[in-house]
């Protein structure tokens, strides 16, 4: 039961493939063999009778040949096609051997050697007991057909031989017996071998395997790790504030780099950059419970400093491998361009401000995260204007080696930049990353090579205004809505359903919200309106509020319920989220 699992295995089924060919190419040299012995015969060098070559090697050369024949008709022999190829040529070896038994003797061990190319002990025994078995039954045959054999005959001459019961029995147990023995003793030589063989074979197979499984396991690792990053580009698009575009390429199957771009609440979003030590699965590792504890920390609205304390001192808490992670977290905030940012032992960003050239920005780094407990890390501030664009990168851009060991460096990575400065995210990077491989050239990825763009952009005209939560201050919003929206050419009929949205999402925040505190910001960008109602009062999410059953009669809906639902329907996007203390419903139409 072993044996037959085994064979089903691969990498035996591909050399038993192998070994039914050489042993068809070994029939083959025998049928040859067969065909000269036939005609050395008829040129009577043999002193076989005709009538008995003649009637033999027809059969003789058939057996030999048949494999070959039937290989080429069956594409994928099965695992019984090694025991056909064996009859084969048993059966051919004692067709010679009756005719011609004195020069056959060498032959029979052909069957037993050919069975160690199977690597199986079970072939080796069923083909040595079928040559015992024929063996003795040509040896016998040959004593009234064919050439004969002097040696089994004491040496008397041919035509004069007597077939007596004496000699009969002294020919089998002076001269068969003792070869048969011979034969079992090869073919424990030959047992030995196709053993050794087949152990290290299964120890191949074994190894095979297991590669196998650690290359799936890596491969679903590495997806894993990709589904991790951040992916989908456009990564907002419903926020033309800013473009930001990110990849990474890992030396190996899983990286250690990472990067991370999310909304920490509708008007901060959170930018991270970071490369673990070391690489592999171990850094792969490393660099999922890095990012996890980052994300987490980032959201509940802390600042970077405090964000790195934090986690740093969450890695060094058994942190028995000694891992550590270099980190450059910063922290936007959309409407206004500040960008506030902490450096844990990163590389430089790089900036460009308008239509100017790239340049470091060379913020002071803090101690690396997971390298020390209790680590201070400090803070800078950057107002990015629009059309801002920072570079943020890993080590494994600017330490590309080529084949002389020469470093990319970050001179290179500027002058690859500023040579497509005004180019969006997504050019920026690709110019850096083939920069980098013209440099490299041939030689192998060293490093993984991870980096993220950042643009702030243009969101398009639009006014704010601060107005009293009341219902009497709901015509004012409308009027500047209208205003604003009219004075940026939107067509009247997206004015009217965004001030029909506007009266019904204001009333709610009026009658219901209690709040004391109220603000409306309106943007117009090419073919896109967006609003967004803002409020101090109690949290509530209108966009969760079940849609009423339109399709009964108006007496019998319940009350209320019917606004929402108009909004929601009226507007290519609702969206509501509470962060710092306000509610912030967002309402979107294009046309």
């Amino acid at each position: 039961m072993e044996e037959k699992a085994l064979s089903q295995n691969p990498i035996f089924t591909q050399n038993e493939q192998e070994a039914n060919r050489y042993s068809c190419r070994c029939l083959r040299v025998m049928a040859l063999v067969a065909l000269l012995a036939w005609v050395l015969n008829l040129l009577h060098i043999f002193i076989v009778p005709p009538a008995v070559m003649n009637a033999g090697m027809p059969l003789c050369l058939l057996s030999f040949l048949l494999p070959t024949l039937l290989s080429r008709q069956i594409k994928q022999p099965n695992e019984y096609f090694k025991y056909i190829v064996m009859g084969c040529c048993i059966l051919g070896i004692t067709v010679l051997s009756i005719a011609i038994p004195k020069h056959m003797i060498l032959a029979w061990v052909a069957p037993v050697l050919l069975c160690c190319h199977y690597y199986s002990r079970k072939l080796t025994a069923s083909v040595l007991a079928a040559s015992v078995v024929c063996l003795f039954i040509a040896g016998i045959a040959s004593l009234y057909i064919g050439e004969g054999d002097p040696n089994l005959l004491d040496g008397m001459p041919i035509s004069e031989a007597v077939i007596t019961p004496t000699v009969f029995w002294e020919a089998v147990l002076f001269f068969l017996v003792p070869r048969s023995i011979i034969l079992v003793g090869l073919s424990f030589v030959s047992i030995t071998v196709a053993d050794r063989t087949r152990g290290l074979l299964e120890k191949q197979a074994a190894d095979a395997s297991s590669r196998q499984r650690i290359e799936t396991e890596l491969n679903v690792a590495t997806q894993i790790q990709a589904d991790m990053l951040p992916g989908i580009f456009p990564a907002f698009p419903e926020r033309p504030e800013f473009d930001v575009y990110a990849g990474m390429v890992p030396a190996r199957e899983v990286g250690g780099d990472f990067y991370d771009y999310f909304l920490v609440d509708n008007d901060h979003l959170a930018l991270v950059i970071a490369d673990v030590s070391g690489k592999g699965v171990p850094a792969a590792l490393f660099m999922v419970i890095s990012k996890t504890l980052l994300k987490n920390a980032a959201q509940t609205g802390l600042s970077p400093k405090v964000v790195l304390e934090k986690v740093n001192n969450q890695l060094c808490e058994n942190n028995q491998a000694e891992m550590f992670v270099t980190v450059w977290l910063g922290i936007y905030e959309i409407s206004t361009g500040k960008l506030i940012a902490a450096n844990a032992g990163h590389e430089y960003p790089a900036l460009r401000r308008g239509s100017g050239a790239f340049s470091l920005v060379k913020d002071r780094h803090g101690f690396v995260l997971a390298g020390m407990e209790g680590a201070r890390y400090r803070e800078y501030e950057l107002t990015l204007a629009p059309g801002d664009v920072l570079f943020l990168y890993t080590d494994g851009v600017t330490e590309a080696t080529d084949s002389s060991n020469a470093l990319y460096g970050t001179e290179r990575m500027l002058e690859a930049l500023n040579s497509v400065a005004g180019a969006p995210p997504k050019r920026l990077l690709e110019a850096v990353k083939e920069s980098v491989d013209r440099f490299v050239g041939s030689s192998p990825q060293f490093d993984d090579i991870t980096m993220l763009a950042f643009q702030r952009k243009d969101p398009g005209a639009g006014q704010s205004m601060r107005v009293a939560p009341t219902l009497e201050s709901i015509p004012q919003v409308c009027d500047f809505l209208q205003q604003t929206l009219l004075d940026n050419a939107t067509p009247p009929k997206i004015v009217t359903q965004v001030n029909i949205a506007a009266d019904e999402l204001f009333s709610n925040i009026a009658r219901y919200s209690g709040a004391a505190d109220a603000a409306v910001d309106c943007r117009v960008t090419a073919g896109r309106a967006v609003v967004r109602f803002m409020d101090d009062g109690r949290p509530y999410d209108p966009t969760t509020q079940p849609e009423p059953d339109v399709s009964l009669p108006a007496e019998e809906r319940e009350i209320g319920g019917l606004g929402i639902f108009m909004v929601k329907k009226t507007m290519d996007r609702v969206s509501y989220e509470y962060a710092n203390g306000r509610n912030v419903v967002t309402i979107e139409k294009r046309w």
